[in-house]
């Protein structure tokens, strides 16, 4: 039987709970929310992440990403709908095998079209990310 060995979480909000934080290129990647875990030998870590985003011009693609000590370990990519549309993203992936230890983990975001001066979009709350150690 597993064992929870630490839970973490992180929301991304204002003062009136809404958010609206511009999408940028792949280069320069956002980072949305992040906390830290404790992890045992041969542990994994269960993440969970929510996140909207909005199309604010043209059609946007978009990559959402899950670090692990600011590695990447997981990905979803999404594509804008009709302009303004509201698209929520869910994410949820197995972290197998970490080591022991203490990790950051962190959630990203940045625009992968190919002209993002005519396929803009921007982030929408809200924007929680949370994860269970579990050995």
């Amino acid at each position: 039987m597993a064992t929870i060995i630490d839970v973490g979480s992180s929301t991304a909000s204002t003062g009136s709970q809404t958010i609206s934080i511009p999408i940028l290129a792949p280069g320069a990647n956002l980072i949305l929310a992040e906390f830290g875990l404790s992890t045992v030998t041969g542990g994994s870590v269960l993440l969970n992440a929510s996140i909207g985003f909005q199309t604010t011009l043209g059609i946007p693609s978009v990559v959402f990403t899950l670090y692990r000590d600011g590695q990447p370990i997981y990905n979803v990519g999404a594509s804008g709908l009709a302009l303004l549309a509201i698209q929520p993203i869910a994410m949820s992936f197995l972290d197998r095998s970490v080591p022991a230890g203490y990790h950051a983990y962190s959630l990203g975001v940045a625009n992968n079209s190919l002209n993002i001066l005519l396929n803009a979009a921007s982030v929408t709350g809200p924007v929680t990310y949370s994860g269970v150690s579990i050995g």
